[in-house]
């Protein structure tokens, strides 16, 4: 089988434009793609986590970009313990906001940039009877 130069130039300018398409492509819903919960310095026989204490969580997302945190517990979904609701995500792609449960039992932490359609990622922690006392917190069961 014998390939003209005229045809093997095509198919290679075909290839390579094909390929810079693909490449130029902006990328498909970078979602969050993580959530962590510092537990500061929270102590006690039933976790890391008290009610009434404060701690931070953070969000790992696109840089500039909004993200909405919400709390669920017994199968209710709130942003009322959450301060800010929606921080920014910094140049680090980092959005961090100060979480205070209201009520002990299993939570999920659930986060996903501002964007319509854009899917949650969720965490879930045990939140104990916490003893405010400033700095830290002492978790009861």
């Amino acid at each position: 089988m014998t390939v003209s130069k005229k045809t093997a130039a095509t198919v290679t300018t075909l290839g390579a434009l094909t390929a810079a398409i693909a490449l130029a492509a902006p990328t498909a819903g970078a979602a969050v793609t993580r959530i962590d919960i510092a537990p500061g310095l929270s102590f006690g026989s039933s976790g890391s986590y008290g009610t009434g204490c404060s701690y931070t969580v953070t969000a790992t997302a696109r840089p500039g970009v909004a993200v909405v945190f919400l709390d669920e517990v017994d199968g209710n979904r709130t942003d009322t313990t959450f301060k800010p609701v929606g921080p920014v995500a910094d140049a680090s792609g980092k959005a961090s906001t100060t979480w205070t449960p209201a009520k002990k039992g299993e939570h999920k932490i659930w986060a996903a940039e501002y964007i319509a359609g854009e899917t949650y990622f969720l965490t879930s922690v045990t939140v104990g009877t916490g003893l405010n006392a400033g700095p830290a917190c002492v978790v009861l069961p």
